[in-house]
């Protein structure tokens, strides 16, 4: 019986909200942000990028999407740069969660990273985990 109720307990919070409030305080547009790599693409593609980075088209980045992101996202002790993939598209700003405030960016590919006041927090949607065959 007991292990019914460890089981029970591990359950629910693994399903619980990762914070009980959650607040966007400021919220940018979406941006590409371009790396090496990009620099030596053809600019047709670099303005088609920049074209589809928007929250009509990335509907993650909205403020209700990037709300559920925060309460379900599992954090990590590091950037989780290999779990997800990386796209140039980025949303930046600023959140409150559970009384503290932090700027956070939002990579399109399921990852952010969380700058507080000497804090970094990194935190990954597991529904993206690995699409990038890593």
């Amino acid at each position: 019986m007991k292990t019914i109720y460890l089981l029970l307990i591990s359950f629910v919070l693994l399903c619980a909200d990762n914070f009980k409030s959650i607040a966007i305080l400021t919220l940018d547009q979406p941006a590409a942000k371009f790396g090496k790599a990009d620099e030596e693409r053809e600019e047709y593609y670099l303005n088609a990028v920049r074209e589809t980075c928007n929250t009509q088209i990335v509907q993650y980045f909205r403020k209700e999407n990037i709300i559920k992101f925060f309460k379900k996202a599992k954090e990590y002790n590091h950037i989780p740069l290999a779990e997800y993939c990386t796209y140039p598209c980025r949303i930046t700003g600023k959140v409150k969660l559970d009384f503290r405030i932090y700027d956070f960016e939002l990579n399109e590919g399921g990852y952010a990273v969380l700058k507080g006041k000497n804090e970094e927090r990194y935190f990954g949607d597991e529904a993206l985990y690995g699409e990038c065959g890593i």
